[in-house]
């Protein structure tokens, strides 16, 4: 799964920019191109501007610095700014517009109560946005990746076997990389749900010590895992959905995000 454009969401009220920094990294790599997005309000206009025209062009020349530097490394960068007061959907609206391949945002810890009872940027990514989204908790650095994916080879999920092949492919593309230590976790309900572990490792493509099995609800044993290896990526499956099935219904990636420490990938 190969990314050619990337929205970077543009956090205004922030000194650092470290979904923008991870973008960087990604596109070197990749040789993907990056739209630089930030939607403001009076709430979150740039110091010193007085009116909406104002804001927006103040805005848009703080991203035309922040692009700078990328542009000078050799990464195309496009920057867009839009004015709205529901800036989690216009960033939805943003990533439809503007064909990107994946959306990357800065992610901050909220509380569970703050999550059900409010409205927020990063579930509204989550349940709405219908390519892949990376949400980054933390600084862009050098060190060696350390993955953890969740798939679940046995489940009768509707979509869930597509969303496997697409995790599958994300993860294949990195494995025998030096830069990327992938490991696989396969959470089953029941004993009658277990997958083949022989199955599982063929399929995973790895050596058996990068395959894990556990029977405990995918949420539990994500985050298990994720602490005990020390992972600084889990990618999850995620089935964009809005509307009452969102509401009634937490995803996996919604119930482990305030929980890691790391940053987290949903694949649709």
């Amino acid at each position: 799964m190969k990314i050619d454009r990337i929205l970077v969401v543009y956090d205004p009220t922030s000194d650092s920019q470290n979904a923008l920094d991870r973008a960087a990294i990604i596109a070197t790599n990749e040789g993907s191109s990056i739209h630089l997005y930030a939607c403001i309000h009076k709430d979150t206009a740039p110091a010193g501007t007085d009116n909406q025209q104002q804001a927006v062009e103040a805005q848009q020349d703080i991203l035309q610095q922040a692009a700078a530097p990328l542009i000078e490394q050799g990464i195309a960068v496009s920057t867009e700014v839009d004015w709205a007061e529901d800036w989690y959907q216009a960033i939805i609206e943003a990533t439809a517009r503007n064909g990107v391949g994946a959306v990357l945002k800065s992610s901050h810890p909220h509380s569970k109560g703050e999550r059900r009872l409010k409205r927020t940027s990063d579930w509204t990514l989550i349940r709405e946005c219908e390519c892949p989204v990376l949400l980054v908790k933390t600084p862009a650095g050098k060190e060696p990746r350390k993955v953890l994916a969740a798939i679940d080879i046995g489940s009768d999920k509707e979509n869930y076997g597509e969303l496997n092949k697409t995790i599958l492919s994300f993860c294949q593309r990195y494995i025998g990389n030096e830069e990327a230590d992938i490991y696989f976790l396969n959470a089953h309900k029941d004993l009658a749900s277990r997958p083949d572990r022989g199955t599982l490792i063929r399929t995973c493509g790895v050596e058996g010590d990068k395959v894990l099995i556990e029977m405990e609800n995918p949420d539990k044993a994500i985050l298990k895992h994720a602490r005990e290896l020390g992972v600084n990526l889990v990618v999850i499956g995620n089935s964009a959905r809005s509307g009452l099935s969102a509401l009634v219904k937490s995803n996996t990636a919604e119930k482990v995000l305030d929980q890691l420490e790391c940053d987290l990938l949903a694949l649709t």
